[in-house]
């Protein structure tokens, strides 16, 4: 049967005509939680309900009860998913709670945890098991047991400034839109980071290739955000190709003060870092006249011809407060140095940082929504660790764990680029189910009021 926590007495409440709790009763036989706002109407029943099979578990999407009229369980999944991994058949339906002293169908075995919200409305979770399967009830009464546990007022910080950045978003509609005039369209390497984005645009035409030397005369060819060297642009060209160029503005701006570094006879150093799309076609405009640098080390290691004549920018996509202490290091050296116009500095980067480490620091776990094996996903988890905060990836409701979120009265959630679509939601939908919640949205997003580029980071 049920398993209670250490110091809690072992109780699932007969539920009879009345059960609301007597006044000053508390409601709750748990210890488990010191939120005393919500374990004053916080009650564990046992009911009797609809047949259940042997080894199979239903979890109440929602359950009828006698006293509390409708109690909504926007937290099913979670304990449904537990209880998949513990190799029991689980489905989810509306279950019917018959109290034990009136008339009831046989068959079921009802076990509730519900509380009340501020405005009168009630939830919880339940599920119900064939009443002589004891392995079932075991391992529903474990189950129970630790989503309850988990049970407590909470905040959610939302990170919302979005994984994506605005020119990728902006490739992507330019894309979908070119695909849906009904124009065969390839994209030159992925358009999207986005599995399912991609996906998407898999099933509405959209093809990829990384050459163009099978490309018919004609072909529509997507330059994506992160751009394309000269030579490549050049090539699709001579080759008749329709150019299809989502270039992002900002990497536009990029391409086009290496063009004017390389006519005043500069050397142009890049800073930013290796392997990244973006910086192959910055480095693109000008192979002979542009040199990497990823840190304020590789400053030191820099032999220009003309030290009087050299000029830095920073690859788009990098927080810019990673860039600044290499760019203090080229000054000190090349007190020369000459950079880009400032309104064009991307600022996505450093506001996803800095959404990720306001939420983070204010709270006790940290939830990415994310596709499985994502780098995305870790790269927000390096972003939080200064906090000390503990954080895990979330690939679905399945992971949720319930001893985690025992303790976490703010969870900080944000998304990676490859979450699949709907899991921020059902997250917060499942939080919405353990206990009275309040979610709040943090973004920061930086504005250029001034300079070329006025683009909403």
């Amino acid at each position: 049967m049920y398993r209670p926590a250490h110091g809690e007495p072992m109780a699932w409440r007969v539920a009879r005509a009345r059960t609301e709790p007597e006044s000053g009763a508390g409601g709750s036989a748990s210890g488990t939680t010191e939120d005393t706002a919500l374990n004053r109407t916080k009650i564990r029943e046992r009911f009797a309900c609809q047949k259940v099979p042997r080894g199979g578990v239903v979890v109440a999407s929602s359950v009828a009860h006698p006293g509390r009229g409708v109690i909504e369980c926007p937290a099913a999944p979670a304990l449904g998913a537990g209880l998949a991994r513990d190799g029991l058949r689980v489905r989810y339906a509306p279950l019917t709670a018959h109290p034990a002293d009136r008339p009831a169908p046989r068959g079921g075995h009802l076990l509730a945890v519900s509380y009340l919200e501020r405005d009168g409305r009630a939830a919880g979770i339940a599920a119900a098991v064939h009443p002589d399967d004891h392995a079932a009830i075991e391992a529903v009464g474990d189950a129970m047991r630790r989503w309850e546990a988990a049970m407590r007022s909470r905040r959610v910080l939302l990170a919302a400034t979005r994984p994506a950045c605005p020119g990728a978003r902006r490739a992507l509609e330019i894309t979908r839109d070119t695909a849906g005039g009904g124009q065969a369209v390839v994209g030159y390497g992925p358009v999207t980071d986005d599995p399912h984005q991609a996906g998407a645009l898999t099933r509405e035409g959209v093809t990829t290739v990384t050459d163009l030397d099978r490309l018919p005369e004609g072909t529509g060819v997507v330059f994506p955000a992160h751009g394309v060297s000269l030579a490549l642009r050049a090539e699709a060209a001579a080759r008749g190709l329709t150019i299809i160029d989502a270039t992002c503005p900002l990497v536009a701006a990029a391409h086009t003060e290496v063009a004017r570094f390389t006519e005043r006879g500069d050397l142009t150093v890049v800073i930013g870092r290796s392997g990244d799309a973006a910086v192959s076609g910055i480095l693109g405009q000008a192979p002979e006249s542009t040199v990497l640098v990823e840190s304020a080390a590789d400053v030191e290691r820099l032999r220009p011809a003309d030290p009087e004549a050299i000029s830095y920018l920073v690859q788009t996509g990098i927080p810019i407060e990673q860039a600044t202490p290499v760019v203090a290091a080229l000054r000190a050296r090349f007190p020369a140095l000459r950079g880009p116009d400032p309104g064009d500095f991307c600022y996505h980067a450093s506001d996803r940082a800095s959404a990720v480490a306001a939420v983070t620091g204010a709270s006790d776990l940290l939830l990415i929504a994310a596709g499985a094996g994502c780098p995305d996903a870790r790269h927000v988890v390096r972003l939080a660790e200064p906090a000390g905060v503990p954080a895990q990836v979330v690939t679905g409701v399945a992971d949720l764990c319930p001893d985690r979120l025992r303790e976490a009265a703010t969870v900080a959630l944000t998304s990676a680029r490859s979450a699949p679509s709907g899991l921020f939601e059902q997250i917060v939908t499942v939080l919405s189910g353990l206990g009275p919640l309040s979610v709040v949205n943090r973004q920061v997003t930086s504005d250029i009021v001034t300079g070329r580029a006025r683009t909403r980071a």
